[in-house]
């Protein structure tokens, strides 16, 4: 039969325990907060078969200039890489002015590319602002799933934003439609931007 004394040192181990699970918590939420930021996704439209085509020798000296020319824009634009995963980017923006500048420099320099050399890459640009947490130097949140869900909604050569992003920009909206995007509760109003 448990003693006064036994049922005090068990509670006295349970509050050890708790406290440090709350210790634990604040810590977490100490090395988190969240901040509001332009996400700017890119994405080389139909890499696979541009592959096959051209072999995996020129893929990769295309896919380095390709990644030098989009580093060199964000970074001109103030954007910092927060993901390079395959041939396509995650970047951070801390106004939307500067994210769409962005956008439209790559558009830019892409034709650019295509008129001086006669091929450049089909790339699909997302932009949206949005929250986001920041965590441990990382981005996550909802906001970065639905940059990315409209990143995925444009075609090559186009550059699709959300409408609330560019909402007061002096830019030329060439479409608009509200649309469900995968996973996200509420319909969202998107944009194609002429550049």
């Amino acid at each position: 039969m448990a003693t006064p004394l036994d049922e005090g040192r068990v509670i006295a181990g349970r509050s050890l325990a708790a406290q440090d699970a709350l210790a634990a918590v604040r810590e977490l939420l100490e090395s988190t907060h969240r901040v509001e930021r332009t996400f700017l996704f890119t994405d080389v439209v139909r890499s696979t078969r541009l592959v096959a085509e051209m072999g995996d020798d020129a893929w990769a000296r295309l896919l380095a200039w390709h990644d030098r020319a989009l580093r060199g824009l964000f970074s001109r634009h103030g954007g910092s890489e927060i993901d390079h995963a395959g041939d396509g980017f995650a970047v951070a923006f801390g106004g939307a002015e500067d994210a769409v500048q962005c956008a439209l420099a790559i558009q830019r320099a892409l034709a650019s590319q295509r008129r001086a050399h006669g091929f450049a890459p089909a790339v699909r640009i997302g932009v949206h602002r949005s929250e986001a947490v920041v965590l441990d130097g990382a981005y996550r949140g909802i906001g970065m799933h639905v940059a990315a869900r409209i990143g995925a909604r444009a075609d090559g050569g186009e550059i699709v934003a959300s409408a609330a992003t560019v909402a007061g920009l002096q830019v030329e909206v060439v479409s608009r439609s509200v649309v469900e995007l995968k996973g996200v509760e509420a319909p969202v109003e998107l944009v194609t931007l002429a550049w």
